[in-house]
């Protein structure tokens, strides 16, 4: 081999030598990419099933509770509460009316004589 042919050659090689060092070091970067993505697509997973999770315990005990106490039964309850509210506001209001009539008929008795 000539000079010229080992200069050339000593070049060529330097420069594919250089070319696969880039190549080595874009291919480590695409591999922390990808194992980032990856790491949040498995959080992302993670997160969705447990929201699965969540989601079965969660209609487990609304079939326990329906068990229990029906949604039919929980509403006429209500009302029942509502009801007994009501009765208990109405007589309030009838007692308050019955102490100021009861008030009033002292006063004027209380004037007359």
């Amino acid at each position: 081999m000539s000079i010229a042919e080992k200069e050339t050659w000593g070049a060529y090689s330097k420069l594919v030598l250089k070319e696969l060092e880039r190549l080595n070091e874009d291919h480590d970067e695409m591999k922390a990419e990808f194992e980032n993505r990856f790491k949040e697509i498995n959080g992302i997973l993670s997160d969705l099933k447990n929201t699965e999770r969540l989601a079965a315990d969660h209609k487990v005990w609304i079939e326990k509770v329906n068990d229990v106490w029906s949604p039919v039964q929980m509403k006429e309850a209500k009302d029942e509460i509502y009801a007994q509210k009501n009765k208990w506001i109405a007589a309030l209001a009838i007692i308050a009316f019955v102490q100021l009539i009861f008030g009033i008929a002292v006063v004027y008795w209380a004037k007359s004589h």
